[in-house]
Formats: structure tokens, C-alpha cells, sequence
């Protein structure tokens, strides 16, 4: 990436920290293809799995005399290459045909294929109409499904009482996703309320006889989806643990990395900080990863690993804040509480500590600390970048870039980048990529850009993936595709991203139905 250095020559809008039709494939599955939420997780609901053992051609003569299941069945295995040559477009024929005969575990997998864009139109209203007859079966994971997208105000108005019934009940049947975010939600409702709503939604579930033989008790989150509170997190966080901490890194997507730390039996960062642990998350933070920064902060101000260093887990609690992270801002805040601790840092500030230096414009530049007028806040991250320290690099040349400092030479509001990425900065290169690509810059190489994007991606960079939905949504180096845009801008958002919170709020309102079900106001 080290390549991918020059001067940006055009005005371009800003992009903050953080509509064409989908292209069919009739040859190959989606299932096979480079596809994030494919390969994370056994998302498709199986009915029964007897189904597996007969022949091709017995299948397709079931499924077309219209048994439920064997249709069901013929879709997943076009879907997922079994037994034949995968196709997405039939396996959604299949699947919704099922779907439209009240197979539950069909509704729930072409809505699925609905809210991902996948071998069809992105379509999250009809997805939410199919998870809510799926949930009303008597599903667990539609019940946690539909839960969830009561509380994010993109497809239906947020409503946490209707979103806690749901999950609840998901929670009850031991759905274990469910049972994780039931507490959260419990802090936020009435019970009141939610016992109205269970007044009428009890007369309306029915149970399905498909789900009966279901082992659910493994299967993961679906879809991607979680439950983040885009409104309200920065001020309902009141306290914060280490599994919380941990868990954030499976947002990052960044799976080759991820992987590598074995998450899933971690509970508390003293397990987490093995040398190689450490490593790879500090390769994640060198990316853009505010899940990873926060952690690192916070092995620093425990003294996990590291020397015990306020002022350094104080710089990684800013720079994740920057790119959205509210717990983070939560951390900082906290730590900047701490009896000593501003003394210490003005004291290092003044003895010219690239990094006091940084921290103490960073406090300023969130209101945490009071003491300096602009220009002196500027001036000490202006310092701090001279002195070659790379997130001060960073955040002065977004000042440039942004125009919250002004310069008369245009070619010098990307020097700092230029220089960060010069010096190993991954994420100086994915903002140098990012300005070229909303710039239109000439000459530049968008196939190589998208590329870049995408490594980057991999390597947990929020702001990466936020431009790889733009690219997506415009065709750049790469083809238009709107299940990917919104794919990104999810992931993103999920993140903390509000920039890409607001794209998604933008595309779901450009196909809203005109239907008082799914009206925001």
C-alpha cells in the first residue's frame, strides 16, 4: 500500500470519520462468491435435513408436484452448490415458493436473500413482512430478528417495547444471541407496554410444525444484524467489561485477524493479552479499528501487558473516538477524571511529549478539558505532528482536508497524510484513497484504489469500509451493486460509523413503501 502515495489536485467533498439494481448471476451462488455475511455465519434455517439424502432429480420432481419442503430444500441446495451447480436465481425461485406456502423456516430464508440483495432486488420492507410470519410461527431467530429491526429506525420506527417482546421471547426458547441484549433492552421499556403488546401478538403466533425438530441451540446471530442504539449509546453506557470489550472485535470483520485470537472463549482482557494477541491487535489499530484502539487504551490504563501508561491509553481512547467509538468517549472521559491525571499531562505537554501534546489538544477538541483557546490547542497538535508522531499526523491533516484550518497551497493540506502513509500508516493511506476517489482525482487507478479499499477493509479500517459503499453504490472500481452498499454502510454503522447511519437512512428511504407501517414520523 506504500504505493499509493500522491497529491490530490481537486476540491472534493468531505467525508466524515467516521441507485442501481443489483447484477444477477444465474451461474454461480452468492454462497460462493467473496461475500462477508456468507461466510460468517450458518445464517439458512433447515427444516429437516432427510432431504439431503435423495436424488437430484427426486427433489425437483417433489418440489415441482409443490411439496413445501421439498421446494425449500431444491432452493438451499441451488443456493449452496449441493448436489448440483449453484444458482442463486433459482435458489430464490425455490425458497420464496416455499415462502408463499407459510413454510416458516422458508420465510425467514428469503428474507434473508430480501435484506441482503441477494439473487434479488434489496427489498428490507417485504424481508421485514416475512420475518414477522416466520417470528409469528413461532421461530426463534425471526423473533430475534424482527426484535432488532425495531430498534435500528430504518425499516419501522424504533419502538424498544415492541423490540424487548420479541427478543424476550426469543430469549426464553434459548436462543442465545436473544439472551445477550435482553438486559440492555430491559433498562429502556415499560413493562406496561410490553405487556399490551403481548396482549395482542399472543393471539396471532402459531406454532409450525417444521420447526419442531429443530436443534437451535447453536446457531449464531443471522444477517449480521445487532443491536446498537444509534441515538442513545454515548449517553446510556455506564459502565463497561472486558467481554463487552472483546466481543466488539467480531464488528471489525477483519476475520483473518480475528480469528487468529480465538474471541469466543475470551472473557477478560488478561486472557486476551498473549504476545500474539497483542500483536494482532495492534495491527488492527495501525488500521483504523476504534474496537481495537479502545482495548489497547485500555491495557495500557490497567497496566495489561503494558507498562501502565495513562497518557498513551488516553491517546488510543481519542483517536477511537474519532473514527465513532462511544465507549471510548466513555473511557476518556473517565480517565480524564482521574486526580492527577490533567497535571501530569499539561506537565509532558510542556516538555513538548509528541503524544501529551496530542492527548491535550484532543481533550480541548472535545470540550473535556477547558484550558486553551483554539489556537493554542491547534498549535500543540501542530508541534506534536512535527515531531513526526502519526496520529497527530492524521488528525492535522484532516483540519486541513476539512478546511477547519486554511491554507493558502492546496497540495499542502494532504503533506501529513502523505508523509503518515510514507511511514507505514495504513490508515493515512485509506484517507489518501478515500479523498482521491470523492475527488474524482485524474489519473487515478479506481480498480487499484478498490482493491486497496478492500485490503484495508480486512484489516478492520471503519473509514475503508465506508468508502467501499460508496464505491459500490457508484461503480467504482467495481460494479454497482446496492446489496453491497448497503452491506458496508451496515457494517459501518454498526461500528459507530453516524456518517454511514445516515447513508443507510438515505437508501431505505428511497424504496420506503408508502405504507403507515413503515413511516418514520
Amino acid at each position: 500500500m506504500k504505493n499509493y502515495i500522491k497529491p490530490v489536485r481537486s476540491l472534493i467533498l468531505v467525508l466524515i470519520l467516521a441507485s442501481s439494481a443489483f447484477a444477477q448471476d444465474t451461474t454461480r451462488s452468492l454462497a460462493f462468491k467473496n461475500n462477508k455475511p456468507i461466510r460468517h455465519s450458518p445464517y439458512f434455517h433447515r427444516p429437516d435435513l432427510g432431504y439431503q439424502i435423495w436424488q437430484q432429480f427426486k427433489l425437483t420432481q417433489e418440489a415441482n408436484t409443490g411439496d413445501v419442503l421439498a421446494q425449500h430444500e431444491l432452493g438451499l441446495r441451488y443456493l449452496l452448490g449441493e448436489g448440483m451447480s449453484p444458482d442463486t436465481i433459482e435458489a430464490v425461485y425455490w425458497i420464496k415458493k416455499a415462502a408463499n406456502q407459510n413454510l416458516a423456516s422458508a420465510q425467514y430464508n428469503y428474507a434473508i436473500l430480501l435484506i441482503n440483495g441477494w439473487g434479488t432486488d434489496w427489498d428490507p420492507f417485504s424481508a421485514f413482512n416475512y420475518f414477522k410470519k416466520a417470528a409469528r410461527s413461532g421461530m426463534i431467530q425471526a423473533q430475534y430478528v424482527i426484535g432488532i429491526l425495531n430498534t435500528d429506525n430504518l425499516i419501522v420506527k424504533r419502538d424498544l417495547n415492541y423490540a424487548y417482546y420479541w427478543i424476550n421471547r426469543s430469549s426464553s426458547e434459548g436462543y442465545e444471541p436473544a439472551s445477550k441484549i435482553v438486559d440492555q433492552l430491559e433498562r429502556k421499556i415499560s413493562h406496561s407496554k410490553v405487556d399490551s403488546i403481548a396482549a395482542i401478538e399472543e393471539g396471532q403466533i402459531s406454532y409450525n410444525k417444521d420447526l419442531s425438530r429443530e436443534d437451535n441451540t447453536n446457531l449464531t446471530s443471522p444477517v449480521g444484524l445487532v443491536f446498537i442504539d444509534f441515538e442513545s449509546l454515548g449517553d446510556s453506557i455506564t459502565s463497561l467489561t472486558d467481554s463487552m470489550l472483546i466481543a466488539d472485535l467480531h464488528l471489525t470483520f477483519a476475520d483473518s485477524v480475528v480469528r487468529k485470537m480465538k474471541l469466543d472463549s475470551l472473557k477478560f482482557l488478561t486472557e486476551l493479552a498473549t504476545s500474539d494477541n497483542v500483536a494482532q491487535l495492534l495491527h488492527l489499530a495501525e488500521s483504523g479499528s476504534p474496537e481495537a484502539q479502545t482495548i489497547i487504551g485500555q491495557l495500557y490504563e490497567q497496566g495489561i501487558y503494558f507498562h501502565k501508561n495513562d497518557i498513551t491509553a488516553a491517546a488510543y481512547y481519542f483517536r477511537a473516538l474519532r473514527i465513532g467509538s462511544q465507549k471510548s468517549r466513555y473511557l476518556l472521559w473517565q480517565l480524564s477524571k482521574n486526580t492527577g491525571f490533567l497535571t501530569k499531562l499539561q506537565n509532558e505537554a510542556k516538555n513538548n511529549k509528541a503524544e501529551a501534546m496530542f492527548v491535550w489538544y484532543g481533550l480541548n477538541s472535545i470540550n473535556y478539558d477547558k484550558q486553551l483557546v483554539v489556537s493554542d490547542a491547534v498549535n500543540l497538535l501542530q508541534k506534536s505532528a512535527d515531531d513526526d508522531y502519526i496520529p497527530a499526523m492524521i488528525e492535522l491533516g484532516l483540519k486541513y482536508y476539512t478546511g477547519r484550518i486554511t491554507s493558502n497551497n492546496f497540495s499542502e493540506r494532504l503533506d501529513y497524510w502523505e508523509k503518515a502513509a510514507s511511514m507505514g500508516s495504513t490508515e493515512a493511506m485509506v484517507r489518501l484513497i478515500t479523498a482521491d476517489i470523492y475527488g474524482n482525482s485524474p489519473g487515478i487507478d479506481y480498480k487499484f484504489a478498490f482493491e486497496e479499499l478492500m485490503k484495508a477493509s480486512d484489516k478492520g479500517s471503519v473509514l475503508a469500509q465506508v468508502t467501499l459503499a460508496y464505491c459500490y453504490e457508484n461503480g467504482i472500481g467495481t460494479a454497482q451493486s446496492k446489496s453491497e452498499t448497503v452491506n458496508y454502510y451496515r457494517i459501518a454503522a454498526q461500528r459507530g460509523s453516524q456518517y454511514a447511519y445516515r447513508e443507510l437512512q438515505r437508501l431505505y428511504d428511497e424504496i420506503r413503501p408508502d405504507n403507515p407501517e413503515f413511516s418514520l414520523n
